[in-house]
Order: C-alpha cells, then structure tokens, then sequence
C-alpha cells in the first residue's frame, strides 16, 4: 500500500458524519494522505448548466449551498489545524448521474462515511448512497456508525473464506495494519453448510497468512457467518471488521455485497469492504 494516497470522507455534516471524520484523520495521519471532504446537494434543477440569472428563483438552494459550503470550509479548515492536508468538493446532485460515479472519479485510495446506527429508520446515511457505493465500487470503503470507543485503531479484524482468492485483500489489510500500527486477525467461520475439518483448515490458514506468526487465527463454528462475526466481535472490540467484497460463485457466496449490507443495516461496528479481484 503506497503512501501519499488520499482519503474521500463523504459527508451530510451529521453526528455519525462526525464519527466518520475520526477515523479520515487516523488513516491520513498514518498513511500520510491528504482527506478530500465531499458533500453530495441535491438540487430541484441542473444547478451546475443553469444561468447564473437564475439561480435568485431558487433561494432555499442557495441557502443550503451556502450552509454546504460553510460547513466544508470548517471541517477543512479543522483538518489543516491538525496538519493534515485536505480540500473539499461540494457535488450539486440532479437527474441521472449517480453517487458512486463521483466516487470513482475522485480516484480515492479509501472512502469512508457514517452509516445511521441500529434501529434507525433510515437503512443507509444519505439515504441509499452507502448502499449504492458498496455494491458498485471496488475501492475500499469503511462504513461508521458510532463514536469510536478507543482513540486508535489498534485491532483490525479479517472474516475470510481462506480461499485463495482473498489473498490479495490479506496482503492489502496486514499493509494497513502496518501502517496503523494495529494487531491483525484472521477469522474464519465454520458453518455446517461449508464445514472444514480443523486439519484442513489450519493449512489454509497458513496459506492464506504465509505462516506470518504475528497474525492471530481464529476459527469459530456457527450455524452461519453473521452469527460467527457477531461472537468475534462481541468478545474481542474490534476497531475496524474487513470484508471482502466478491460476486464469484462458490462459498465466497457468503461474502458478497448483501452480507455487508446487512451487518451495515443491523449492527454498529465499523466496517471496511474490500473488492476481491
């Protein structure tokens, strides 16, 4: 994982918006990136075509471009205090184009944004633009949805199929780890519907870990994977529980968007979705 990469933290200047900022400033701080801050405004026209004549027609837009553009200027400007490097982008929002388009044109290394926390009715913060950027972009992305209980990230936690596969995402994660300065787990969770024998299981382990001593290994037997995730996480406080994110057939089913939508929707601990090639 290189540095001098950036960070997008999208934001709606919400409170869980807030939580998400801590976690931009950690990844900055330690991968010395820079933070682009970016607030999506939608407008009742095409604000960016429209004549400038005719924008007074529309004087609650431009209340709230101003409330955005205020609002940007302060989170950057409380960024750059901690000396940190950021600048923001304001994305006026009409017609067709989409949330995650935006996303990919900024070419960030990591985004991160807050998600509303359990029992909340909205599913998703800004509406369905979490669930947008995780079922159609591959940049890794950390989803927040509470105040952060420590201040570091210090444990990174990885739910893996140990195929093969996921290999890629591991390297990507212990680099991460590395960089944060925090301890990195492996766990898989056996269910009975793809169940592994504890010998095969250690060798894809090992695999998958390349033997690395340092990373602790942890097998859990669940009826099915959330449940598995939920017993990890419950006894052990992860900062931050990695996915990888695929679409391929086989039991990497298990691991596909939809899953972590769900733990988005239902549970509160911070979330980092990685693409599987």
């Amino acid at each position: 994982m290189k540095t001098g990469s950036k960070v997008l933290l999208m934001t709606d200047f919400s409170q869980v918006a807030g939580y998400a900022a801590y976690y931009a400033k950690q990844f900055a701080f330690k991968l010395n990136a820079s933070i682009e801050v970016m607030h999506i405004l939608s407008t009742p026209v095409d604000w960016v075509r429209l004549d400038k004549d005719k924008e007074k027609f529309y004087p609650q837009t431009l209340q709230e471009i101003a409330s955005a553009k205020n609002n940007l200027s302060s989170l950057v400007h409380e960024f750059e205090q901690e000396g940190l490097e950021a600048f923001s982008t304001l994305i006026y929002s009409y017609g067709s184009e989409t949330v995650f388009e935006h996303v990919n044109q900024a070419s960030p290394d990591f985004v991160i944004m807050g998600s509303e926390g359990r029992g909340s009715k909205k599913p998703f913060f800004l509406g369905s633009t979490a669930q947008k950027i995780l079922r159609n972009i591959k940049i890794p992305t950390l989803i927040v949805k509470e105040e952060p209980a420590r201040m570091e990230i210090k444990r990174i936690a990885f739910l893996s199929t140990l195929e093969p596969s996921q290999r890629p995402v591991f390297q990507q994660l212990k680099s991460l780890a590395n960089m944060l300065g925090a301890e990195l787990d492996v766990i898989f969770v056996n269910t009975p519907y793809d169940f592994y024998e504890q010998e095969r299981s250690d060798e894809l382990f090992q695999e998958l870990c390349d033997g690395d001593t340092s990373i602790l290994q942890i097998l859990i037997n669940a009826e099915n994977p959330e449940n598995g995730i939920l017993y990890y996480a419950e006894r052990n406080q992860p900062d931050i529980l990695a996915l990888a994110k695929t679409d391929k057939s086989g039991f990497s089913k298990f691991f596909n968007p939809s899953l972590t939508e769900n733990l988005v929707r239902v549970h509160n601990f911070p979330m980092l979705s990685i693409c599987a090639e």
